[in-house]
């Protein structure tokens, strides 16, 4: 079972750092279908950290009174839902929507990883949260290059759709 919830929460964490990174190389295809400006789209990056940032200090609380495995599952459907509402957007304003819910979704994946993990591994099992930092981290790497070959065989849309 420690198995399962590891493998779980790292993989949140993983989607976490997919999502931070994706953007860079989507960039010219959101200009090109959206017609996106550079504000635009940095505008469209930085939701993502505004609205997870705003979401950590509640997220403690949260985390501490109905635990890991309500909330960070409960966010990481806010993400979902925040992919498939960029994955489908047909302009700025519902772009920003989708990017803001997936920051939202995504602000739990460290916190309730690592809370996750404290109750249910040993202290003697730090490794256990540097694991979960650097397989977590690997997400930014397939947001480059498998990531760009992935979009040419579906699409910027389809990559988010199916990233719900």
């Amino acid at each position: 079972m420690a198995a399962r919830v590891f493998l779980l929460f790292t993989l949140g964490y993983f989607l976490s750092y997919f999502y931070r990174s994706a953007n860079a190389v989507l960039a010219k295809d959101l200009s090109q279908d959206l017609g996106l400006g550079p504000a635009e789209l940095g505008f469209m990056t930085s939701l993502f950290y505004l609205s997870f940032a705003a979401v950590q200090l509640p997220l403690g609380s949260l985390l501490d009174r109905y635990g890991s495995r309500i909330i960070t599952p409960a966010l990481l459907l806010v993400a979902s839902l925040g992919s498939v509402v960029f994955g489908l957007a047909q302009g700025f304003p519902t772009l920003a929507l989708g990017r803001a819910l997936i920051g939202v979704g995504m602000a739990a994946a460290l916190m309730g990883s690592l809370k996750a993990f404290s109750l249910w591994f040993p202290r003697t099992y730090a490794t256990v949260s540097t694991l979960l930092v650097g397989l977590g981290a690997t997400g930014g790497l397939l947001a480059a290059t498998p990531l760009a070959l992935l979009k040419e065989a579906m699409g910027w849309r389809g990559v988010f759709l199916l990233g719900a």
